[in-house]
């Protein structure tokens, strides 16, 4: 019967000496997550101004139907679309962008209600706000040579295409496949690592227009690449750091989505006061960290799937559930790397 590892040994087994584990855990390291959501919250305003402005073009107005007829007409030709489609990232040949107008920025879309407890003046007024759109929605894409690839493609019976836009569906299963060997789990280690910092826009920087683009940790996105470098159907597969940046653009739009139903600059109003919120972009990609952890075996899948329920389709990780799930993120690495796996609540 095989002994239970400790953490050094693990990471030794995956290829790691400890010259590199130290390196990962500089780049990944986060000292602490009391008050990170107040410190990161001028970042994240910053963010949802340049994703309502026109940076990224907000396009034409159109119709329900003349979005949906870009994805049924010429998802293999996304010159043709009526939408604006702005590049925003570029691995290689890929393209990593927004399309606008989104779904709930057409003109006849008109599902959105403000939140029950939201503090504008209307809402307060007892006149909650609903039946309204979206005007900053947009749809985050991956391309190749104009095809769209961020997108699942099922040929129904009829001889038609059905395109659907990748879900929180979609994006699990990728993951989930590619999980097979030790090498292609600590991948998942490393970008559930990522995707924990991109929650918190702490690999964002500044161009020279003051612009928030992200900038990936160099050294673990060359470790996940090399053992992961690739995810997706055979003809469709896009390179593992592309969807980072996906996730990135859709991180943007969460932020909007969220400000337009009353968490306006992402904060809830109290009775003490303005307070900053999750809500958006944090909570919609640590639950993408959550289910990682999940997939690992570093957090019951049980919770996980009963708590995604719960949450109508969110279920972010509790900050203190991080570190042990994602150790290179802990700034007390050396402190726990002599620990049994077990110890950190990891299936042996």
């Amino acid at each position: 019967m095989n002994s239970i590892p400790t953490l050094r040994e693990y990471y030794h087994k995956v290829g790691l000496d400890d010259e590199a584990i130290f390196h990962l855990n500089r780049e990944l390291k986060i000292h602490s997550f009391t008050n990170l959501t107040h410190e990161v919250h001028e970042t994240r305003i910053r963010s949802l101004h340049q994703a309502k402005s026109d940076l990224w073009s907000h396009g034409p107005e159109l119709t329900s139907d003349e979005i949906s007829a870009d994805l049924e007409l010429n998802y293999d030709n996304m010159s043709g679309w009526a939408r604006h489609i702005t590049p925003i990232y570029k691995i290689e040949e890929f393209v990593i962008g927004a399309a606008r107008p989104g779904k709930e920025a057409a003109t006849d879309y008109a599902k959105i209600k403000h939140y029950h407890h939201c503090s504008c003046d209307q809402c307060k007024s007892g006149n909650r706000v609903q039946g309204v759109n979206n005007p900053h929605d947009m749809f985050p894409y991956i391309s190749k040579n104009n095809i769209l690839l961020s997108a699942k493609r099922r040929e129904l019976a009829s001889g038609r295409t059905k395109v659907t836009p990748w879900t929180f569906e979609h994006i699990f299963s990728l993951l989930e496949e590619v999980n097979t060997t030790e090498q292609t789990a600590f991948a998942l280690e490393i970008l559930g690592s990522i995707m924990v910092r991109l929650a918190f826009m702490l690999d964002h920087k500044f161009d020279k227009e003051e612009n928030l683009f992200l900038s990936l940790p160099t050294f673990a996105t060359s470790e996940m690449s090399k053992r992961i470098p690739f995810i997706g159907k055979e003809g469709f597969e896009i390179p593992t750091a592309s969807l980072i940046y996906f996730l990135d653009i859709l991180g943007y739009n969460e932020d909007v989505k969220v400000d337009v139903c009353g968490y306006r600059n992402l904060r809830r109003e109290y009775s003490a006061g303005p307070r900053p919120q999750d809500n958006g972009r944090t909570n919609t990609l640590l639950t993408i960290s959550h289910m990682l952890a999940a997939v690992l075996h570093r957090r019951p899948i049980g919770e996980f799937a009963y708590g995604l329920f719960r949450g109508l389709g969110m279920n972010p990780m509790s900050k203190g559930t991080i570190h042990p799930a994602f150790p290179l993120l802990s700034a007390n690495l050396e402190h726990i790397l002599d620990e049994k796996i077990t110890l950190l609540h990891w299936s042996p």
